[in-house]
């Protein structure tokens, strides 16, 4: 199947499928989507069209990577790869992951458990966006994910005064030269740090909540004028409750210059839904 293409800029030079699929919770403790249940999403999507997988290296404490990366063996250059870094673990949770796959097993049969999981995944990770920490995340992605390229890497959610600093940025810049990444960007939270993230000439895309996105479309379309790519993500928050629900969420995060859609789902029914809601729906022409 043929999805309709979306140009993500200039700076990227990448043409994707207008909906992605978000990997975020596959191979997670709580999710049961791992192994071969995973790999049939995956490949499920791909057979579908989709031509663009969204994860980083914390979802599944890695697990998510090396499962795409089992799924794309034969079939790298059917999909462009988008992976995240710099935030980090702490010692405790380093230590529970050593013991995941007892405690999958365990989550499902006591509730207690499962909701004190979901409680300590809900609270904020610590940030390092230290060149050193970004650099070797990067090389440990290539090999979870074992390729020899990243398309798109983005530095995951730094806060407004992290991106002005900008320390690892050159550093970006390199990898790029040395065909490591064929362009990286920045995945935002809220309308500050998208703010200082267009501000910055190497960043070749945003990954961005599309409320935040609704908030600052002037901003966006300025920022399209010159080269960059948007991904929406969270596009069906609240979507129930709005008129034409998921529908629409979708023809809004389409309907911003360069932009592209991402649905998180562990369900191949839920994704062809979304891929359903494509029907009939317009993309700008400067986008494709």
């Amino acid at each position: 199947m043929t999805l309709p293409p979306v140009f993500l800029g200039q700076r990227s030079n990448l043409r994707v499928s207008a909906i992605g699929l978000g990997c975020s919770r596959l191979g997670s403790t709580l999710s049961g989507c791992t192994g071969p249940v995973a790999e049939k999403l995956l490949h499920h999507a791909l057979d579908a069209g989709v031509t663009l997988l969204d994860t980083a290296n914390i979802y599944g404490q890695g697990e998510s990577e090396r499962l795409i990366g089992r799924a794309i063996h034969g079939r790298r250059d059917e999909v462009t790869l988008v992976t995240k870094a710099g935030q980090r673990f702490t010692a405790a949770q380093r230590v529970v992951a050593l013991a995941k796959s007892p405690l999958r097993m365990l989550a499902q049969r006591v509730p207690s458990l499962r909701a004190a999981i979901a409680n300590r995944r809900a609270g904020a990770l610590p940030r390092d966006f230290s060149p050193g920490h970004v650099q070797s995340s990067v090389e440990a992605s290539l090999r979870r994910l074992g390729t020899d390229r990243i398309d798109l890497f983005l530095l995951h959610s730094p806060d407004a005064e992290a991106i002005r600093r900008g320390e690892t940025f050159t550093m970006l810049d390199g990898l790029v030269r040395a065909g490591k990444l064929r362009a990286w960007g920045i995945s935002v939270d809220d309308v500050a740090s998208a703010e200082a993230a267009l501000a910055v000439p190497s960043v070749a895309a945003l990954q961005i909540p599309l409320a935040v996105a609704r908030e600052m479309r002037p901003a966006l379309e300025a920022g399209a004028a010159q080269g960059i790519g948007f991904m929406m993500r969270e596009i069906f928050t609240g979507a129930a409750t709005q008129p034409g629900g998921r529908a629409a969420a979708i023809h809004a995060s389409l309907f911003f210059p360069q932009a592209m859609a991402l649905v998180g789902t562990t369900s191949s029914a839920h994704l062809d839904e979304a891929l359903g809601h494509l029907r009939g729906t317009p993309i700008p022409e400067t986008t494709v």
